[in-house]
């Protein structure tokens, strides 16, 4: 029925369905990973010198020659105390070896030098974790307005970001090189002097007969030589460890090495008694035996070495004047 002029019905407005909720967008998945190419294998070279021992060669001489301890050169070709030489024999000399020349016995040539290939396991792969991509999550809500015949949709975009876990960074594997310590510089003469001052004894009492160093074209004494009586006691001339004991050298006799701490060690040759054993400990001022003529000298005497080193390598001579009271 029509309403009376100037008359307004008002009806209530009419309550509008719930809109249907958007479907959630399920996330993408993510796109597999390239895989890395496996490394290529890792070479490396060593080269190592070979000596060939000729006629009339001693270790001692070839010691000399190259500037390596009798201890490492033995220990270099598994020799043991005693063994002797054949012609034509190869021995490897140590890394540090440096070739002075020719000598009375180390005649033979110039070191061969034979260079080897070692294949070295390359670093393991690293994967690199794969990301999982954030979800969206998208919310739509319907509001109905009064002042209007259609409803009004607002859409509301929520983006939740999950709470990811730390990712451990896988440690990268290298590739282990031996490791080798390096010799530090050689101490000068006046170093030396200071460092070794007051920690050693004379080993006998006696007259100079050979004086350190070289003393004539391939002709050089790596110690002093001291005359003394047959049978005098030759004592340490420090607290250490006696590190060899034997008469395989020919020049040098019946000898005793001894190490002590901080990089020195003393040589005593020409003995004609061992009162010593490898591997005892001794005092300063202990016999270790007595003086004779063994080895190529014609009369009594103690040849006396001191040497020094500031690695674990090499100990190289010294003259002993520098260090001794």
């Amino acid at each position: 029925m029509a309403a009376p002029s100037g008359q307004v019905i008002s009806q209530p407005l009419a309550t509008l369905p719930p809109a249907a909720p958007a479907p959630v967008a399920a996330p993408k998945p993510a796109a597999p990973q390239a895989v890395a190419a496996a490394p290529k294998p890792v070479t490396t070279t060593k080269t190592t010198q070979v000596y060939t021992v000729q006629a009339k060669d001693t270790l001692y001489g070839i010691s000399r020659r190259f500037g390596v301890p009798l201890k490492s050169l033995m220990g270099q070709n598994g020799l043991a105390e005693g063994a002797g030489l054949s012609i034509g024999q190869k021995l490897k000399l140590p890394e540090a070896a440096k070739d002075s020349g020719s000598g009375a016995h180390a005649t033979g040539p110039a070191p061969a030098k034979v260079v080897t290939t070692v294949a070295v396991a390359p670093p393991k792969p690293v994967t690199k974790p794969v990301e999982t991509p954030k979800p969206e999550v998208k919310v739509t809500t319907t509001v109905a307005v009064a002042d209007t015949t259609k409803p009004t949709t607002t859409t509301v975009t929520t983006t939740a970001t999950p709470v990811a876990k730390p990712v451990e960074k896988p440690v990268e594997a290298s590739v282990g090189k031996p490791v080798v310590a390096k010799a530090g510089a050689f101490p000068t003469s006046s170093v030396l002097a200071q460092m070794g001052k007051g920690q050693f004894i004379w080993p006998v009492k006696g007259p100079l007969l050979v004086p350190y160093g070289q003393l004539g074209p391939n002709v050089r004494n790596d110690g002093i030589n001291i005359g003394a009586d047959a049978g005098a006691e030759v004592r340490a001339a420090a607290d250490g460890e006696v590190v060899y004991v034997g008469g395989h050298v020919k020049e040098l006799g019946n000898t005793v090495y001894v190490q002590h701490g901080n990089g020195w060690y003393t040589g005593y040759s020409h003995l004609e008694k061992l009162g010593v054993k490898t591997n005892q400990k001794i005092q300063k001022g202990e016999v270790i035996g007595t003086v004779g003529k063994t080895g190529a000298v014609e009369k009594p005497q103690l040849h006396f070495e001191i040497r020094y080193t500031p690695s674990t390598e090499i100990a190289k001579p010294i003259d002993p004047n520098l260090v001794m009271p």
